[in-house]
């Protein structure tokens, strides 16, 4: 477990320290405890925007359940009060999918 939340500290600690991503893009990191205290980080580049609708393409490492780098898709509609995407991704042994919704305020 210390491993773990020294490895989620440590992944989250470096990305905010080397800044942003490309232009056009987005990076960020988020501790989570669920529990256990875990580590997502991401790098996401748009390459398809047209008005609310984008594109993007990204890279992410995860610390639970095991350390675990992917690749994914993005599809995603951002609108001024609320956003919704669909995200297709596969790391080195499977293919994962994820909706997510939320509000602005």
């Amino acid at each position: 477990m210390r491993l773990k939340t020294l490895a989620a500290l440590l992944l989250t600690l470096s990305v905010l320290a080397s800044g942003s991503a490309l232009a056009g893009g987005r990076a960020a990191c988020r501790m989570v405890y669920g529990p256990p205290l875990w580590g997502v980080c991401y790098a996401e580049q748009v390459v398809v925007a047209a008005g609310p609708l984008e594109v993007a393409v990204g890279a992410e490492i995860r610390t639970w359940p095991e350390v675990q780098m992917g690749v994914y898709t993005v599809l995603g509609l951002y609108f001024p009060g609320w956003w919704a995407t669909v995200e297709v991704g596969r790391s080195l042994d499977s293919w994962r999918w994820a909706f997510g919704a939320g509000v602005r305020w």
